[in-house]
C-alpha cells in the first residue's frame, strides 16, 4: 500500500503552533497596531468635532447678542390719543 503524500500544510499543522508562532505573533502585532491607529483617529476626530461645536456655539451666541432686539410695543392710552 502506498501512503499518500502529505502536503506541507498538513505537516506543519501536525507540528502544532511552534511552526506558526512567528506568523501569529506578527498578526497580533498588526491587529494591535490597527486597533491603536483606529483609537488614535477616533480620539483626534472627537477632539476636532468638540472644537468645531464649541466654535459654532460661540458664533451663534455672538450673532444672538449682536442681533437687534425687537422694539417694545407701547400701548397707546386714551389720554395719549386725545393729546395727539
Amino acid at each position: 500500500m502506498d501512503m499518500p503524500i502529505r502536503s506541507e500544510t498538513l505537516r506543519s499543522s501536525e507540528r502544532g503552533d511552534i511552526a506558526n508562532r512567528a506568523e501569529k505573533g506578527s498578526a497580533m502585532r498588526l491587529i494591535s497596531a490597527e486597533t491603536k491607529a483606529t483609537n488614535d483617529k477616533t480620539t483626534r476626530l472627537r477632539a476636532l468635532r468638540l472644537a468645531r461645536e464649541a466654535e459654532d456655539a460661540a458664533a451663534a451666541a455672538a450673532l444672538a447678542e449682536a442681533a437687534p432686539k425687537p422694539a417694545k410695543r407701547v400701548r397707546k392710552t386714551a389720554a395719549a390719543k386725545k393729546v395727539a
